[in-house]
């Protein structure tokens, strides 16, 4: 298979994951809608192959469920935390330099970009404008050299110009600040359309000491195939479907939202332009859309991103750390991890460790692992039947939250905004001694029982389906 958006989109099932519609659709509202109402029947990728005013066909809901992650990295989702680990722990491949690319079959520079041409679209009702949304920036870290990658909201403020809104904690908000003190500006490339390993890379907030095409090479399991940029001096992949090249001014800034965000709450904030001075594609590209109120931006953002480092930081602090989960349905503000207790205040300190490794949370439950802490049924059961409020509740006041939570302290102090948010956690492990047994174990011998093999194929399919149904998408 093809490392790249074309290989991957192949791999998957045209009927259940990656659907095809042909009726014309408009850009924007409609498209969306479209791909938010077939999120509840499994979040599928949906290609429009009409949508009216883009030149292009436009792809949406790519990334909805962890399995099809997982799938692209050659793994599946009870193993991906462990597997980036391991990857990241590999000698990574260097990537391999071309002169003949694909994304750069079709070139426009300096007055030839015309981004009001391209199928830029609103996604939410309120959004400010057009916004980039499936865009992964890349840039060169001024100390290290190395290549660093992202995904920021961008909005489109005129046929050469877009902000790129890098928060201030971020690799590429660091980079644009100390630009913005030595008076410099910054080259940048914008990748929309690949294959899912650069956009997961993008997201694994990786040491700035490793490269993140060297990253994407370990994921790939072969070396990413880069070529130079044509107005800007950075290796952009190869088999991109589209690149944006251009050059942002950090001292610059321009208000930008408010703009749909994983909260399903409207952000808004200032963020530097950025001047567009080349754009590049293939002869006939794929436009990867990204639609934020949905299940594909948590699944691409959380995993394996956010749950590897979540589970990484407890796993210092608690050896006994098994799995993490941060649920979709949580918004991103809650986590479930399940701990072999050694000591019986191990459950205590997973929560601490959890809160102080991601500031995003704000509720944590620690199970035991006989929990699967991907079904949200059983993480339940174990916080009602393993819990007691006045011993194993946490609880955390004034700490550091997020300006996309719209229940925190939000206020204003001499260097700019802050919030505050409380915070608790649970512990639902048993104690080490002295609890009863679960009574509903499956017996001795049949732990691995498929009741599909008692069944006929026809009610074994009828049982598939009903389990994909209860499942729905959130792994």
């Amino acid at each position: 298979m093809t490392a790249d958006l074309r290989g991957y989109l192949s791999s998957l099932d045209p009927e259940r994951e990656i659907l095809t519609v042909d009726r014309p659709v408009s850009l924007g509202q409609e498209l969306a809608s479209v791909v938010k109402a077939l999120e509840p029947a499994g979040a599928p990728g949906v290609l429009f192959t009409s949508a009216t005013g883009s030149p292009w066909p436009v792809l949406m809901g790519t990334f909805g469920t962890r399995e099809r992650i997982a799938r692209a990295l050659g793994t599946n989702p009870r193993r991906t935390l462990d597997h980036v680990a391991e990857v990241m722990a590999q000698d990574l491949p260097e990537p391999t330099v071309v002169t003949d690319a694909s994304v750069q079959q079709t070139v426009s520079t300096g007055d030839e970009v015309d981004l009001d041409a391209m199928p830029f679209a609103t996604h939410s009702r309120d959004d400010a404008g057009r916004y980039i949304t499936a865009g992964v920036v890349l840039a060169r870290d001024p100390g290290t050299g190395n290549i660093n990658t992202g995904m920021y909201r961008m909005m489109i403020t005129g046929k050469r110009s877009i902000t790129v809104n890098a928060a201030p904690d971020h690799d590429l908000g660091r980079i644009f600040a100390a630009a913005r003190e030595s008076g410099q500006k910054v080259e940048i490339a914008i990748v929309i359309g690949h294959h899912p390993a650069y956009l997961v890379a993008s997201q694994l907030k990786n040491p700035i000491s490793m490269d993140a095409h060297h990253l994407t090479g370990g994921l790939l399991g072969e070396s990413l195939r880069v070529v130079r940029g044509v107005s800007v001096d950075l290796p952009i992949p190869a088999e991109a479907e589209i690149v944006l090249e251009g050059v942002v001014d950090p001292g610059d800034l321009t208000p930008e939202g408010p703009f749909g965000e994983f909260s399903y709450h409207y952000g808004k904030a200032q963020a530097p332009e950025c001047r567009i001075t080349a754009v590049t594609h293939r002869a006939e590209p794929i436009f990867l859309d990204l639609h934020p109120t949905h299940s594909e931006h948590l699944c691409l953002w959380l995993f394996p991103g956010r749950e590897s480092r979540l589970l990484e930081t407890v796993r210092r602090a608690v050896p006994g750390a098994v799995d993490a989960r941060i649920p979709f349905h949580g918004g991103s503000f809650s986590a479930f991890v399940s701990v072999a207790k050694r000591k019986e205040g191990d459950g205590k300190q997973a929560i601490l460790a959890a809160l102080a490794a991601d500031h995003f949370l704000k509720h944590v439950i620690v199970v035991d692992p006989d929990i699967d802490v991907h079904d949200t049924e059983q993480v339940l059961w174990a916080s009602h039947v393993r819990f007691q409020a006045d011993r194993d509740l946490v609880t955390v006041a004034g700490a550091k939250g997020i300006r996309m939570d719209p229940s925190a302290d939000q206020f204003t102090t001499p260097i700019g905004s802050d919030t505050l948010t409380a915070k608790i956690g649970i512990d639902a492990t048993r104690p080490l001694t002295g609890f009863p047994d679960r009574a509903d174990l499956p017996h001795t011998g049949f732990e691995s029982l498929d009741p599909r093999s008692y069944l006929s194929e026809e009610a074994g399919i009828e049982i598939d389906r009903i389990l994909q149904t209860r499942r729905k998408f959130d792994e």
